[in-house]
């Protein structure tokens, strides 16, 4: 959620091990065809009208919003959806700040508490390309202890 430059970074290393993308975001001058040649593109009017995408437990959220404008929303999204994993990039305080004002709209915290925040393993990244390394090495490691849980 966000056609940002980190999303753009994610929607290319993610192909790359495997995983099937959509961006979303309200803006046409940044979720085109040039920034995700390989992602369906879900042009929104807002961030609080997000369509029904069919998402499963079996999916994965980004909250990846540029300038972490329309991260509330963006958010409430990702946890109402059911997807088996919802992840914020952002650091620690702004997402507390985020967590604060969902909570307020009477969302629990230890719903919010279960989402990945900040987004993506801790190794230093800081560039664009790092972060998106860093976030799809975490989609990595949960598909992978998924696959094992559905093995045992």
């Amino acid at each position: 959620l966000g056609a940002g430059t980190v999303g753009s970074c994610v929607e290319k290393t993610a192909h790359d091990v495997g995983f099937a993308t959509v961006a979303v975001d309200y803006d046409s001058e940044y979720l085109n065809e040039q920034r995700f040649p390989l992602s369906k593109r879900v042009l929104i009017s807002s961030f609080t009208d997000i369509p029904d995408l069919g998402i499963t437990e079996d999916d994965y959220v980004l909250v990846l919003t540029r300038g972490h404008m329309y991260d509330p929303e963006a958010l409430i999204f990702g946890v109402v959806s059911q997807a088996g994993y919802v992840g914020m990039m952002g650091c620690l305080e702004k997402n507390q700040r985020v967590f604060d004002m969902i909570e307020a709209a009477g969302t629990p915290r230890a719903t919010l508490e279960a989402t990945h925040t900040p987004i993506g393993l801790r190794f230093g990244a800081k560039t664009p390309p790092e972060l998106a390394i860093s976030i799809v090495a975490e989609l990595i490691q949960v598909r992978h202890d998924k696959r094992k849980q559905r093995q045992q």
